[in-house]
């Protein structure tokens, strides 16, 4: 598009088209002018009609006005009418384009014919006001320069023709035919320099347009390079860090429910050591994959923090909630079936999950997003020193409860929902 418009941009001046793409969004985007505008100067041509029989009462006397009158008031006065009719509302550029060329030509076929029967005295003043009507028409109609094409030629080829077929020439020497010649190149060329400019306008706007919406890109690509790990593809550790305290700070204080999920590899330096490091980093493009869904499904987010640990933040979890989470992202990465080479055949890879949950109203009681992490960083420590491919959870420690109540162990969920969540399993 960029080329397109730069094309369009540096086109010569006699190539008036935009380049076919641009020409045809040119039009889609660009209506005609509300008819109000020629509306408002038919009644302005009606009046000045009316106003110029007093100069064909001059002209022809009170004997012989009855035709020019005639012709004004019963046939250039209801067409005016019926056209500024069929303007209403916003009209095809086709329809006011019609309406200008019959009702212009019309005007101009009265006066030619009035320079027909007046006093030759007269004649000449009726060929130049004929010269003047398409002149000022063209002028004023808002025109594209094909259609004003073909109003113009159409007016001069009516003049022309009716010079020669009444013997007019003669009248007004031979310089009023090449006056109407020159003065249909007026409209042509305001027709003409109007759509250049307006083109050029809309080039304008398209090339800001697209510098904007380019800037805007970049700007999102960038955002998502500065919030995406390059090799998962998950949320990195400063977006996460972020959105947590984010969340945190902005949950009303009614008691909502965060969860907090750490999950580690087991034995993951082992991993590239035995496999190489382009195993070790398929398996955390496969394990971030894994641990993607069951977090995304509860409206969370999944982040990697560093080397092989992951990290999400989910609203809305209870600590028994944030438990079977864990167990599910385990589930999910042992389903994987990812060979560990380290271990020994037939042995795969594994996490370790720590978990904390805690109330947004313990806000006011001191709790602070650092410590919602650090409570389930104790739970993955656990986890890894209980034997690994496991679950475990951490009560967030709230501290205004400790300096009233003093020091007290974490607390931990329920001693049978512990043995179900927390499966032992020989070490890694």
């Amino acid at each position: 598009m960029h080329a397109l418009i730069e094309a369009g941009l540096n086109r010569r001046w006699y190539d008036l088209r935009l380049p076919a793409a641009l020409e045809a969004r040119y039009h889609s985007e660009h209506e005609p002018p509300d008819g109000w505008y020629l509306q408002s100067w038919m009644v302005i041509f009606i009046a000045f009609n009316i106003l110029s029989l007093k100069v064909d009462l001059d002209a022809f006397g009170a004997e012989a006005i009855a035709i020019p009158a005639g012709l004004t008031l019963g046939l250039f006065v209801p067409l005016a009418i019926g056209s500024i009719i069929i303007l209403r509302g916003r009209p095809s550029a086709g329809v006011q384009m019609g309406a200008v060329l019959v009702t212009g030509l019309v005007d101009m076929a009265i006066v030619l014919n009035s320079a027909r029967i007046a006093p030759p005295e007269h004649a000449h003043t009726y060929l130049i006001l004929a010269a003047i009507v398409p002149l000022v028409v063209g002028m004023i109609a808002p025109l594209s320069f094909r259609h004003s094409l073909v109003f113009c030629f159409g007016s001069f080829a009516l003049y022309v023709i009716s010079i020669v077929a009444f013997g007019l020439s003669d009248t007004g020497g031979s310089g009023v035919p090449l006056l109407v010649a020159s003065l249909v190149l007026v409209p042509l060329k305001l027709a003409y320099s109007r759509e250049w400019e307006t083109k050029r306008s809309f080039l304008f706007g398209l090339r800001e347009k697209a510098q904007a919406e380019a800037l805007a890109q970049a700007n999102a690509r960038l955002t998502i390079l500065s919030e995406t790990d390059p090799l998962t593809g998950v949320a990195n550790r400063r977006l996460f860090t972020e959105r947590l305290r984010a969340v945190w700070e902005s949950r009303p204080v009614d008691g909502d429910w965060i969860g907090i999920v750490v999950v580690d590899i087991d034995r993951f330096k082992l991993l590239n050591d035995s496999a190489g490091h382009a195993a070790g980093d398929a398996c955390l493009t496969r394990v971030a994959e894994a641990l993607r869904g069951p977090v995304e499904a509860r409206g969370g987010l999944i982040a990697r923090y560093g080397g092989e640990e992951f990290v999400a933040l989910v609203p809305g979890l209870t600590e028994a909630a944030a438990c079977a989470a864990g167990e599910e992202m385990r589930q999910a990465v042992a389903g994987l079936a990812i060979p560990h080479p380290g271990l020994g055949p037939r042995r795969y890879v594994t996490v370790s999950v720590g978990v904390t949950a805690a109330r947004t109203r313990w806000r006011n009681e001191g709790l602070d997003a650092d410590s919602l992490l650090k409570a389930a960083d104790e739970a993955l420590y656990r986890a890894k020193n209980g034997g690994r491919d496991r679950v475990e959870i951490e009560a967030a420690t709230r501290p205004l409860t400790q300096a009233l109540t003093g020091p007290r162990p974490a607390r931990r969920i329920a001693v049978a929902a512990t043995r179900v969540i927390s499966v032992s399993r020989p070490a890694a």
